[in-house]
């Protein structure tokens, strides 16, 4: 019985709705068009998953298949400017820049399925400051040039794992300026 002496039926919780998950993501983060529709796939099929399906109601397929539904989500939020490719790529770029070399952050950029025609200008300004960031982090990290051949070939890998580039490396290594 309730505080108002009805009695309460346990309605099932309604999942939210697509829009409102994705609105929910990228209340959190940024997101590309691609890593967001990865994620409210991710959402549904979730969804779907721990659903379980009614006694009464027939089992009937959704009027719009979910990939359309999803589309047009993501078609809306580009068109009120809450999702950006660009505005994505400005963030990872910010989060990565300090710790890691172009060539891994362009990659990463790749993956997340941001055209590369948008992120020419980051690219280009990141590869202008390559060398500046690399010798900061081989700073950080070790601080001192390497007096044997087996230290130098083991801050050269370091730097090299973070995306920088070799020539980059290697006069950041042989503590040669720039």
């Amino acid at each position: 019985m309730s505080e108002l002496g009805g009695t309460v039926k346990k309605s099932k919780k309604q999942s939210p709705s697509l829009k409102a998950r994705a609105l929910r993501l990228l209340s959190m983060r940024e997101y590309s068009r691609k890593g967001l529709a990865a994620k409210l796939e991710e959402s549904a099929a979730r969804m779907l998953k721990f659903e379980a399906p009614n006694e009464d109601s027939e089992d009937l397929a959704p009027a719009i298949p979910l990939a359309t539904q999803i589309e047009a989500v993501l078609d809306d939020f580009e068109a009120r400017g809450w999702l950006s490719d660009q505005r994505f790529a400005e963030a990872l770029v910010r989060r990565r820049s300090e710790r890691f070399g172009t060539r891994k952050i362009q990659d990463e950029l790749a993956q997340a399925g941001v055209d590369s025609s948008k992120t020419a200008d980051l690219l280009k300004n990141l590869k202008e400051t390559e060398y500046q960031r690399a010798h900061e982090l081989w700073m950080r990290k070790f601080g001192a040039l390497a007096t044997e051949q087996k230290e130098r070939a083991r801050q050269y890998r370091f730097l090299a794992s973070k995306g920088f580039s070799s020539d980059v490396v290697s006069k950041v290594v042989a503590g040669r300026p720039d």
